[in-house]
């Protein structure tokens, strides 16, 4: 039982070092809150950059775990001025993935997003709104891409959130969610034997 259980270890180790890939991924952000504490939100742009670590499993299926940095939030009115919600964030991902022949792929998974500051901003002036803001976002993310055989890939990506990110909202709710475009370099940890 021990020599089978430390032959499967070891098979395991080898095909994860012979197969893994390890990356680095960036691109444009389109957030947006919604909700009853938002009325009228409108989209604002932002920026993510990240790492991911991708290992295969049989069949073309692949676990991705992923940390990202993301700039997130909206704009809206409040009380008559423009208003931008400023969220930055530290997303924590894992996806299952699966990769067709040809380079086309599809993912999905759970993110859990750790806030690092909220701000709301106006024409010359900035609030500190962390404390309006849970420290965690929960979303559910959607993604499809396409990597070339030099490493290069570009994906599209929608983190659908889960959960309400308001405090003390007195009933109201308000869930933010992204749409992600980039580029993600792949870097093969080693070579895959033939």
């Amino acid at each position: 039982m021990r020599k089978t259980f430390f032959c499967l270890l070891v098979s395991g180790i080898f095909i994860i070092r012979v197969h893994a890939q390890f990356g680095v991924n960036g691109g444009l952000n389109i957030s947006n809150v919604r909700g009853d504490v938002v009325q009228n939100s409108k989209s604002k742009p932002g920026l993510h950059l990240g790492v991911f670590y991708k290992i295969p499993l049989p069949a073309g299926i692949a676990i991705q775990v992923e940390a990202a940095y993301s700039g997130e939030g909206a704009k809206t009115v409040i009380t008559g001025s423009q208003w931008k919600y400023n969220f930055d964030y530290l997303n924590l991902a894992a996806l299952f993935r699966y990769d067709f022949e040809g380079g086309f792929n599809v993912a999905t998974g759970f993110q859990y997003g750790i806030l690092l500051s909220a701000k709301l901003k106006s024409t010359g002036n900035t609030v500190d709104y962390k404390n309006g803001v849970r420290n965690v976002n929960y979303s559910w993310a959607f993604a499809a891409g396409y990597d070339l055989p030099l490493g290069v890939g570009f994906y599209g990506r929608y983190n659908l959130g889960m959960s309400d990110i308001a405090k003390d909202s007195q009933g109201g709710s308000m869930k933010a969610s992204t749409f992600q475009v980039g580029v993600r370099y792949n870097i093969h940890l080693s070579k895959e034997k033939k």
